[in-house]
C-alpha cells in the first residue's frame, strides 16, 4: 500500500474532476469576500469561542495523525513488555523525538509504515525498532483519526451557523411575512418562525453527524490481519491514547471497516441539502422582485455597472450541495460487493469521504457569514400580504367556532368570498361582510351574524400570527419559547464538544505522560 502523506497529513489528493472544482470555488469564495475575513460573525454568536475551539482542535493534531497513532500503539507495546524491557528508555524517547519534531516522512520510501519502521531501526537497531510495530496492519485508524479531526472542525462550525440562525430568529418573532406552499402565498408566518424551521432540520441532521463522529472515533487498532493476535496487546489503552470513544471489538469487522464513512458523509449531504433550500429562497428573497433582504455578501458584475447585488455565496451553497451527492455515492460504493474484510477498497473510504467534508465547510461558512450580515425589510414583508387573504384559514376556523359549522362547508363559504372580493379588487382591509353573507346564504340558506370590523380584524395577519398559537406554531410567544429551548440544546451540544476536545487532549496527555515515565527508568 503507497500513501505520500507526511506527520502533519500535507500529501497531494489525485486531480480529479472534483479537485478542479474545489480549485474553481476557492477562487470564487475569495472572489465573494474580497476584503472580508471568514467567517464573519458579527453578531454575538459567539464566534471568537468557535475559533478558539478550531485552534484548539488543530494543536492536538499537530502532531500529525500517523505519528499519534503510530506513538499511541508503540507506546503501549513498551507498557505491556512486548518491546524488550531493556531498550524501552531508548524506545521511548526516539517515540518522543518523533512526536516533538514533526516534519517529513522518516526514511527515504513512499510508504508510511516501511519508512516509519526504518526509522525506528536506525534509530534503536533491529531488536529494539523492529518491535515498535508489531501487530501494525493497514488501514486501521489511519483513515478514521484523519476524518475525526475534520469532522470535529465541521461539528464545531455548525453549532456556530446554528447559533447565528438562533440570534436572527431572536430579533424577528413578529416579523410578519408570507409563508408559501407551492410557492405561493399561504398563510402569514414570521421570519423567525422561518428560521427555526431552517435550524431544527440541521439539528435533526447534527444528530446524524454526531453519530458519524463517534463511529469515526471507534478504535479498529489491533485486529490482525483479520484474527486477532497472539501478542498480550491493550486495545482499549491504545483507544484511551487516541482519545478514542469505544472499541469495534471483532478483528474482522474492524479489519474491513467502513459503514461510518457512509454515516458521516450522508449527514454532511442532509445538512448541505438544508442549506442549498434556504440559499435559494435567501437568493429570491433578496431580488427586487420580492425585496424582503439584503444580502452582506454581494458581489458585483464586470459587464452591468448597476449590479452590485449577486447572490455569489449562496450560488455557491447550492451548486456545492448538488455535487454532495456525488460523494455520497462515491462513499456508497466505495465498500460495495466486497468481502466482509480487508481489501484495497478499505484504503479509499477517506477520499470521498474528505470531498465531502471540504465540500460541506464550504456551505456551512458562506451561509453562517451570510446570516450574521442579513439587513432584512420588515415593511416590504408586511406590506405584501396586508390587504391580501392570506389569513383566510383563520376566518374559516372562526366561522366554525362562532356559527356551527363543520370545517368543510366554512371552507367553501370563505372560498366564494374571496372569489367574489377579488373579482371586485376588494383588499381585505375593506373586506365586505356582505360577500361573506351572501357566499353564506348561497351556501348554507342563511347569513352569518358577521360585521365588517370583524370580518377585517380576522383578516389582519397580525391577528392571524397572534392567535396561532399551537405547538410549532408562528405565534411570537410560542417561537420565543422554541428559541430558549434550542438555545438551551446547542449550549449543552457546545458542552459535548467541549468533552470531546478535552478527551483528545487528555488522550495525548496520558500518552506522553507514559511515554516520559519509560525514558526516565
Amino acid at each position: 500500500m503507497n500513501f505520500k502523506r507526511n506527520n502533519q497529513e500535507n500529501f497531494m489528493r489525485k486531480i480529479t474532476h472534483t479537485a478542479i472544482l474545489t480549485i474553481f470555488f476557492e477562487c470564487m469564495f475569495s472572489f465573494v469576500f474580497a476584503g472580508h475575513s471568514v467567517p464573519v460573525n458579527n453578531e454575538s454568536t459567539d464566534s471568537e469561542t468557535v475559533s478558539e475551539l478550531l485552534n484548539r482542535i488543530d494543536e492536538i493534531y499537530k502532531i500529525g495523525c500517523d505519528d499519534w497513532i503510530t506513538a499511541s500503539w508503540s507506546t503501549m507495546l513498551i507498557k505491556q513488555g512486548i518491546v524488550p524491557k531493556e531498550g524501552a528508555s531508548r524506545a521511548a524517547r526516539v517515540i518522543m523525538e518523533m512526536i516533538e519534531k514533526p516534519g517529513p516522512v522518516r526514511g527515504s520510501g513512499w510508504d508510511y509504515f516501511m519508512d516509519t519502521q526504518a526509522y525506528f531501526n536506525e534509530k534503536l537497531g533491529k531488536e529494539v525498532g523492529g518491535n515498535l510495530m508489531v501487530v501494525r496492519t493497514t488501514p486501521p485508524a489511519r483513515q478514521t483519526v484523519y476524518v475525526r479531526y475534520h469532522l470535529l472542525k465541521r461539528l464545531c462550525q455548525i453549532y456556530d451557523m446554528q447559533l447565528a440562525l438562533l440570534n436572527l430568529a431572536e430579533k424577528h418573532k413578529e416579523t410578519i411575512m408570507p409563508g408559501y406552499t407551492h410557492e405561493r402565498h399561504a398563510q402569514p408566518t414570521t421570519y423567525a418562525h422561518y428560521l427555526m424551521s431552517v435550524f431544527d432540520a440541521v439539528q435533526r441532521s447534527t444528530e446524524t453527524l454526531d453519530l458519524g463522529y463517534h463511529q469515526m472515533s471507534l478504535n479498529e487498532m489491533g485486529c490482525g490481519a483479520l484474527a486477532g493476535t497472539s501478542w498480550n496487546i491493550d486495545r482499549n489503552l491504545v483507544s484511551k491514547y487516541l482519545g478514542m470513544e469505544g472499541l469495534i471489538e471483532n478483528s474482522n469487522d474492524a479489519a474491513g471497516y467502513t459503514d461510518g464513512y457512509l454515516v458521516v458523509v450522508c449527514g454532511l449531504t442532509n445538512i448541505t441539502n438544508i442549506l442549498s433550500r434556504m440559499a435559494l429562497e435567501l437568493t429570491y428573497w433578496s431580488g427586487a422582485e420580492y425585496g424582503f433582504i439584503e444580502s452582506g455578501n454581494k458581489g458585483t458584475s464586470f459587464l452591468m455597472p448597476q449590479k452590485s447585488d449577486n447572490p455569489n455565496a449562496m450560488e455557491i451553497v447550492q451548486l456545492t450541495a448538488g455535487q454532495m451527492t456525488g460523494h455520497l455515492v462515491s462513499i456508497s460504493v466505495a465498500g460495495l460487493r466486497v468481502p466482509q474484510g480487508d481489501s484495497h477498497h478499505m484504503l479509499h473510504m477517506e477520499d470521498p469521504t474528505m470531498e465531502a467534508l471540504d465540500a460541506s465547510e464550504r456551505c456551512i461558512t458562506l451561509m453562517t457569514s451570510e446570516v450574521s450580515r442579513l439587513d432584512v425589510n420588515k415593511k416590504r414583508m408586511y406590506d405584501l400580504i396586508k390587504e391580501s387573504y392570506i389569513a383566510s384559514t383563520e376566518l374559516a376556523n372562526q366561522m366554525v367556532r362562532d356559527y356551527g359549522l363543520d370545517y368543510r362547508t366554512s371552507h367553501k363559504i370563505v372560498h366564494s368570498f374571496v372569489l367574489a372580493s377579488e373579482e371586485q379588487s376588494i383588499p381585505a382591509t375593506n373586506a365586505s361582510a356582505n360577500l361573506l353573507n351572501n357566499a353564506a346564504l348561497e351556501i348554507i340558506g342563511r347569513k352569518l351574524n358577521i360585521n365588517d370590523k370583524q370580518l377585517r380584524g380576522i383578516l389582519n395577519p397580525e391577528h392571524f400570527i397572534n392567535v396561532t398559537n399551537s405547538q410549532g406554531g408562528v405565534a411570537p410567544e410560542e417561537v420565543e419559547r422554541m428559541i430558549v429551548e434550542r438555545k438551551q440544546t446547542l449550549e449543552q451540544y457546545r458542552e459535548k464538544l467541549l468533552k470531546r476536545i478535552k478527551v483528545l487532549e487528555d488522550g495525548q496527555k496520558r500518552m506522553i505522560s507514559d511515554l516520559n515515565s519509560f525514558e526516565n527508568q
